[in-house]
C-alpha cells in the first residue's frame, strides 16, 4: 500500500470513528493507525513491564476486537457492492428456496462452462499434450458428475419440510450442532480443563532450539487445535446474510475501485459510505452476531481462549476464517472453516481442480489448486490474505504489550477438509512474505482431511522454504484418518518421490506438508512427505500413555464418546471413505494414536 493511500484510509476512518463515538467498541483514530497496515510503528514495551490488571487485559481484548470487527464489516461492504453490481439478490430472511437452488443451478452451470472451456482452449493452443488433455477430462468429467450428485444432495438435503423434520427428529440427539459436528453431540465436553491448558502454554512456549530432530507432533496441541477447527462449523452466518444485505441494499457515497485492496480497518466501509450508514450495517452484523456465534464464545471461554471472525473469504457461503487467542498468552492461531455437506457453492470451490499460477500472489511456486486460490488470493479485489495478515498484526501487537521487550508472539495454523487447504496457501503465503508484523513469529500448522492443492514444483519450494531459518524448526502437520476420501481419494502423483508427470497435468497435483497417517495405538502412526528424510517425527504429549487412557475412560464413562456404531461405519467400503472424513471420527482416532516415534510411508 503506498503512503498516500494510508494517509487517505487513516483520514476516512478518523470520520468514521467520530461518527461513531457513541458506540460502545469505538476506538480513538491512533488505535487503529498504529497496528493496521503493514507499516505498523507501535513499539514494545519496555522491558518487566508491570503485570496487567484484569481492566487493562479485558480493554487491549475490546480493542482487539474492535478492530477485527470494521475488518470483517469491511468484507461484508465489498460482498454487498459485488452483489449489488452482478444483480444478485438478497440473502437473508427474504431468499427463497426456489432462488437457493436456482443459484445453485447456475453455480454448476458456470463450473461446467469454465472448466471445460478451459480444456478447449488448452487443446487448441497446444498448450495441453495428449496426457495433460486425458487428466483435465479425467478430472472435468469425473468431477461434473460428482457435482450432479451433490447439487441433488444439497436440493433435497436445503428443502424446508426435510430441514423441519431433521430438527425435530435429531436436533435434541446431534445437540443441535451442525451436520458436521452432529455425529457426536458431546464432542465439545471431550477436552478437559487440564488438557487444553497443558495446550495454550505449549502454544506460547518459545522455540526449542533442539526441536529440528526428532521434530515433535504434539499431541495437546494437536487435540485443541482439531476441537477449534471442528468448532468454525457452529457459526450461524444469517447475521453475515443480514449485513451484506443492508451493505448491498444502502446508496454508496463513491466508486469502490480505489479501496478495494484497503487493509485499514473501517476504510471500505468509510470510502463507499455515510457515516449513518456504516452505523446501520454495523448494527445489523452486531444485532445477531452474540446469537450466531455463541457456541463458539462458550467453548472459547471455558477454556479462556478468544475469537473473533478475522475474514469472510470473499464469500456469502458458510466458509471464513478466525483467529483465536489466550489474552494473557504470546500465541495466535488462524483457523479456516471447512465444507459445508448442504453448501453446493463450497462444493464447486472443492471441485475446482483447475491450476492456476500463482507465482506472483507466492513467489517461488507456480501452480495451485484455483477453487482454493480463488479463496485466499483471488486475481481481483481485495485479497482475503491481506485482510487476515492484518489482522494477526492487531492480534500481536496488542498481547506483546503485556510482555517483556523482544518477546514474540506465535502464530499457528489449522482447519478442517476445505480449510485446511485454505489454511496450507495461506501458510505458504505467511512464510514466503514475512508480512506478519516485527512481533510475529510463524510457527506450525496443524490441518486435519487435507485435499492436494498444488503442484510438485510449488511443494518442493515450500519444503525447501520450510528449511530456510535454523533457528525456527517448523513442520505442516497434515493429519488423516483411515483413507479419508478428501485427503486420499484423488490422484496424488505429484506427492511421489519417483513418479513424475507434466507441469499441466493434472494428476501432478500434491499436497503440502508431512501427513501423519494415525493408527491405533499400540501401532505407531505412518508420515510421508520429502521432508521426514531429514528429520524424525515423534509421537508426544505432557501426560503419559497411563494418565491419556484414564482421562479417556473418565470421557467415556461420562457417555461423551461418540456411540461405537458411527465408527464402523468407517469400515463399509465407499460411505466408510465419507465417514472418516468427519470431524467426530478424526477426534475419536486422534485419541487413540501412541506416544511413539512415527514410521515412514513408503510411496
Amino acid at each position: 500500500m503506498s503512503s498516500s493511500n494510508v494517509s487517505k484510509d487513516s483520514g476516512s476512518n478518523g470520520s468514521l470513528l467520530n461518527g461513531l463515538s457513541k458506540q460502545p467498541t469505538a476506538l480513538s483514530v491512533s488505535d487503529l493507525i498504529d497496528t493496521a497496515g503493514p507499516e505498523s510503528t507501535s513499539q514494545p514495551t519496555p522491558e518487566a513491564p508491570k503485570p496487567r490488571t484484569q481492566g487493562e487485559i479485558a480493554e487491549s481484548t475490546k480493542r482487539i476486537k474492535s478492530k477485527l470487527r470494521l475488518l470483517q464489516a469491511d468484507d461484508i461492504a465489498q460482498l454487498g457492492e459485488d452483489r449489488k453490481s452482478k444483480g444478485y439478490g438478497l440473502l437473508g430472511t427474504a431468499v427463497t428456496y426456489g432462488e437457493t437452488v436456482s443459484f445453485n443451478l447456475t453455480r454448476y452451470i458456470r463450473y461446467l462452462f469454465d472448466t471445460w472451456s478451459t480444456f478447449v482452449i488448452g487443446c487448441i493452443t497446444g498448450k495441453l499434450n495428449p496426457s495433460e488433455a486425458f487428466s483435465v477430462i479425467f478430472f472435468s468429467a469425473g468431477a461434473s458428475a460428482v457435482l450432479v450428485l451433490i447439487f441433488t444432495w444439497c436440493t433435497i438435503a436445503t428443502y424446508p419440510p426435510i430441514v423441519w423434520a431433521y430438527n425435530l427428529l435429531f436436533g435434541n440427539i446431534s445437540g443441535h450442532l451442525s451436520l458436521v459436528n452432529s455425529c457426536n453431540p458431546n464432542i465439545f465436553k471431550c477436552l478437559t480443563q487440564e488438557q487444553s491448558e497443558v495446550a495454550k502454554k505449549k502454544l506460547g512456549a518459545e522455540i526449542d532450539p533442539n526441536g529440528h530432530n526428532p521434530r515433535i507432533f504434539d499431541l495437546d496441541i494437536a487435540k485443541l487445535l482439531l476441537q477449534l477447527s471442528s468448532l468454525m462449523y457452529e457459526r450461524d452466518i444469517k447475521p453475515m446474510h443480514n449485513a451484506v444485505d443492508a451493505a448491498r441494499t444502502t446508496s454508496t457515497s463513491q466508486s469502490s475501485s480505489t479501496i478495494t485492496r484497503s487493509i485499514t480497518p473501517g476504510a471500505v466501509l468509510n470510502n463507499l459510505f455515510a457515516v449513518t450508514d456504516i452505523t446501520k450495517i454495523l448494527n445489523t452484523l452486531d444485532a445477531d452476531s452474540a446469537a450466531g456465534e455463541a457456541p463458539i464464545h462458550k467453548f472459547a471461554k471455558e477454556h479462556g481462549i478468544c475469537f473473533a471472525t478475522a475474514s469472510e473469504l470473499k464469500t456469502t457461503s458458510q466458509a471464513y476464517c478466525s483467529l483465536f487467542w489466550d489474552p494473557t498468552g504470546t500465541w495466535v492461531l488462524v483457523a479456516f472453516k471447512g465444507t459445508d455437506p448442504t453448501s453446493f457453492d463450497e462444493w464447486t470451490t472443492d471441485f475446482t481442480a483447475t491450476f492456476e499460477d500463482c507465482s506472483e500472489d507466492i513467489p517461488g511456486f507456480r501452480f495451485v489448486h484455483k477453487g482454493f486460490k480463488d479463496r485466499i488470493l483471488p486475481s481481483t479485489g481485495r485479497q482475503p490474505y491481506h485482510s487476515i495478515a492484518a489482522a494477526v498484526r492487531i492480534v500481536c501487537d496488542e498481547l506483546v504489550k503485556g510482555h517483556a521487550a523482544g518477546t514474540k508472539i506465535n502464530v499457528w495454523f489449522t482447519g478442517h477438509s476445505l480449510g485446511t487447504a485454505i489454511a496450507s496457501l495461506a501458510y505458504a503465503k505467511a512464510l514466503v512474505a514475512k508480512d506478519l508484523g516485527p512481533y510475529a513469529i510463524l510457527r506450525d500448522a496443524y490441518v486435519y482431511a487435507t485435499p492436494i492443492c498444488a503442484d510438485v514444483h510449488s511443494r518442493l519450494f515450500f519444503d525447501s522454504m520450510m528449511q530456510e531459518d535454523p533457528n525456527v524448526p517448523r513442520t505442516l502437520f497434515r493429519v488423516t484418518n483411515r483413507n479419508d476420501f478428501v485427503a486420499t481419494g484423488l490422484p496424488e502423483i505429484g506427492d511421489s518421490r519417483t513418479r513424475g508427470l507434466g507441469k499441466d497435468n493434472l494428476f501432478n497435483f500434491s499436497h503440502l506438508g508431512v501427513e501423519i497417517f494415525m493408527k491405533d495405538h499400540p501401532n505407531p502412526c505412518q508420515v510421508r512427505g520429502d521432508q521426514v528424510r531429514q528429520f524424525k517425527i515423534h509421537v508426544k504429549s505432557a501426560f503419559d500413555e497411563s494418565m491419556i487412557r484414564k482421562m479417556r475412560a473418565k470421557i467415556v464413562a461420562r457417555g461423551y464418546n461418540q456411540l461405537a456404531v458411527l465408527g464402523w461405519l468407517q469400515y463399509i467400503p465407499i460411505i466408510g471413505r465419507l465417514a472418516a472424513h468427519g470431524t467426530t471420527n478424526y477426534w475419536e482416532q486422534l485419541e487413540r494414536i501412541g506416544l511413539l516415534p512415527c514410521v515412514e510411508q513408503s510411496d
